[in-house]
């Protein structure tokens, strides 16, 4: 029996983002996992509620998140992460 993953995706930097769910969804299938479930979310500080949903409703073993924050001239990235 395959390992069930759900994946929780944020759209914002999707250029990087989309490079990183593509390989992730590669190496699970090398390792034998089976992404059944995908959430896209606008940004990583939206995560956590996608992540309760997924977690909740019982169809998925375990969650992967992917997301990017990238360092700017304000502190946006420190609220967010």
């Amino acid at each position: 029996m395959a390992i069930k993953l759900g994946f929780v995706v944020a759209e914002f930097n999707r250029d990087i983002t989309y490079m990183m769910e593509i390989e992730g969804r590669e190496h699970a299938k090398f390792l034998g996992a089976e992404v059944t479930e995908c959430f896209y979310v606008p940004g990583a500080y939206d995560m956590p509620l996608a992540i309760k949903k997924l977690l909740s409703e019982g169809k998925v073993d375990a969650v992967v998140t992917i997301g990017c924050v990238i360092e700017g001239a304000t502190q946006h990235d420190e609220i967010v992460v």
